[in-house]
């Protein structure tokens, strides 16, 4: 019984400080632009996160505790998993973050990049 109001807390804890996030920054998006894209105060290693994070969603949900439990079982793919992870994140800042922020740009702040 004591678990179980400790997790209601912390949860009622944490949804608490989400809504606190939410309406201390309600105010700061004037546009549809700000909300999307930051506002265009976002630096390039933020840009890069955003884009491997977006990249990588769904095989980060399916895929990454498939090789998590195969770590229990002795094999080595998941620090192979976790290295390829860590050089596709920066080779990601490295070449395309800056030229996917200045495309964004002079495509009339497009949230998404279009068809050329």
């Amino acid at each position: 019984m004591l678990t179980i109001v400790i997790q209601v807390v912390v949860f009622a804890v944490y949804l608490l400080f989400m809504l606190l996030i939410g309406f201390g920054f309600y105010n700061t998006n004037n546009t549809l632009n700000d909300y999307f894209l930051g506002g265009r105060g976002l630096n390039k290693w933020v840009a890069a996160m955003s884009a491997q994070a977006s990249d990588m969603s769904g095989w980060l949900l399916l895929g990454l505790p498939g090789t998590a439990f195969l770590v229990f079982g002795g094999t080595t793919e998941a620090l192979w998993t976790a290295i390829g992870l860590l050089i596709g994140t920066y080779l990601n800042w490295l070449f395309v973050a800056k030229r996917l922020r200045k495309q964004t740009e002079v495509s009339s702040n497009s949230i998404t990049i279009g068809v050329f």
